[in-house]
Order: structure tokens, then C-alpha cells, then sequence
């Protein structure tokens, strides 16, 4: 899609994350991002917290950050020469319908997926809250 993607990771995920199209991957436990990443178009935001309004700091002027963690609220931006976007594409159908097409045209892939029933939910929590999951986590209710 022509972007050059710089994402984080940990040391064990690199190739895991090269897999899903990433050109360069910072170690997030051995680098500070914001000191090796810099002018930046555009974060896609998917931790929050201090990690979020960090994320900032790394965009160009009139770059954009989105915030697309479900549930997180997008942070106001620390600096007046950029935007702070919250996407919310669960209503816009043409939308919907272009990424099912890019889904089922191999463009784009659908990152490792974990399954868990119901009855393990506390389990599926306890992952998703200790930041270390690879791909995502799903809920099966029946």
C-alpha cells in the first residue's frame, strides 16, 4: 500500500511482526521509540495511556495520530501542529465492505487469533491485560 511501517515489539515477536508487513521493528523493551523514530505521517495507537499521548512526540508537523484500541480514550494532542483521530468504522458499511474485500483479496490479513470460551474469559483477560499477546483474543459465547 506504499507506507513504510516502523512498529514496536518485543525481541521474541520481530519476526512474527516482519511477517504482517513491518520494515523496521524497535524493541520496546531495549529502545525508547520516541528516540528512534521520528517525522512520522501517521500512528496507528494501540496501547494508551503514557505510551498513547508519548506517541505524539514522534509525528510531524500536521501528522495524525488515530487511537484505535477498543475502549481507549484518544489523548488530547500534546502539540497544536497535529490531530488526534478516534476511527469508528462499525457503521460505515461501504467501509466495511472495502476492508472485506481487501480481506478476501489476501491485501490485508487477519493477525494470529486466540480462542477462548466463555467459561475461560478470566483467563483471555488476564492476557490481554498483561500487554505480552500476540495477534488477538476472541470470546466464544456459544
Amino acid at each position: 500500500m506504499g507506507a513504510h511501517v516502523v512498529t514496536t515489539a518485543s525481541a521474541r515477536n520481530h519476526d512474527y511482526v516482519r511477517g504482517l508487513g513491518a520494515d523496521e521493528i524497535i524493541d520496546y523493551n531495549a529502545v525508547d521509540f520516541t528516540q528512534a523514530v521520528s517525522e512520522c505521517d501517521a500512528v496507528f495507537e494501540t496501547v494508551g495511556g503514557e505510551t498513547g499521548t508519548r506517541s505524539f512526540d514522534v509525528l510531524k508537523p500536521g501528522g495524525r495520530a488515530a487511537f484505535i484500541a477498543s475502549g481507549m480514550q484518544s489523548p488530547e494532542p500534546t502539540r497544536n501542529d497535529v490531530k488526534s483521530l478516534r476511527p469508528s468504522v462499525g457503521r460505515d458499511r461501504p467501509y466495511m465492505e472495502r476492508v472485506a474485500a481487501l480481506l478476501q483479496e489476501g491485501v490485508i490479513t487477519v493477525p494470529e487469533l486466540q480462542v477462548f470460551d466463555l467459561k475461560n474469559a478470566v483467563e483471555a483477560q488476564k492476557i490481554s491485560e498483561s500487554r505480552h499477546l500476540r495477534g488477538k483474543l476472541m470470546l466464544k459465547i456459544r
